[in-house]
């Protein structure tokens, strides 16, 4: 009995198992639901364009990596997600192993296998909000930056405002300008969205170029 409580007390801390976002991924699979960020990404082209190597850590149906390689060539993308639904159906029926573009595409479940200061860019959007122990993902991802390179991160800055019961954090442009200034003094910020109602911004791209230590 106490077992279970437990087990209950710890999804309701995050709700953001593998097994829940299989299931997710399989229902948007479904309902041919490929989410992207699609144009919003276009502002930062002048970042793609100069990457050889770009990582999506939380690439789910892979959404983002499609548009981008529509937009590139020769560019190597490595996509990270835990979910096996999602990576199966990215490398076997929409992106595969390259493109005629020149693109190659790579899978990972996590980014142990990736060296450090091995990439041009990696991304992370909408991501960072589900994971509690986020500050260490984002210090693995820094670390595998090349100097001179980016890490691209979008999240939902509504603060406590955030009514999302899978976004375990809640950010906010303040907080997350003192997660990465930790990494460089330059943070750049873009918006993503508003709030229909509101107004206010709800989401938000930040960005970092690693500098000469």
């Amino acid at each position: 009995m106490r077992k279970a409580v437990r087990i209950r007390r710890i999804l309701r801390q995050n709700p953001n198992t593998k097994q829940l976002w299989d299931k997710k991924y399989a229902t948007y699979i479904e309902e041919k639901s490929v989410r992207s960020d699609g144009t919003h990404l276009l502002k930062f082209m002048h970042l793609f364009n100069r990457a050889d190597s770009i990582l999506d850590f939380g690439s789910g149906l892979g959404g983002n990596v499609q548009y981008l390689a529509s937009h590139l060539q020769n560019t190597r993308f490595i996509l990270v997600d835990h979910s096996e639904v999602s990576q199966d159906f990215v490398k076997d029926k929409m992106l595969g192993i390259g493109d005629e573009q020149g693109n190659a595409f790579e899978y990972h479940f996590d980014l142990t296998q990736i060296p450090d200061q091995s990439l041009d860019l990696v991304m992370s959007i909408q991501v960072m909000e589900h994971i509690t122990e986020y500050k260490e993902v984002l210090d693995h991802l820094w670390r595998l930056v090349k100097v001179g390179g980016v890490m691209l991160i979008s999240v939902p800055v509504l603060g406590i405002r955030d009514r999302t019961s899978v976004h375990v954090n809640k950010f906010t442009v303040t907080s997350m300008f003192k997660i990465l200034t930790e990494y460089g003094e330059i943070v750049h910020i873009s918006p993503r969205t508003y709030s229909k109602r509101s107004g206010r911004l709800s989401t938000a791209y930040f960005y970092i170029e690693k500098q000469e230590a």
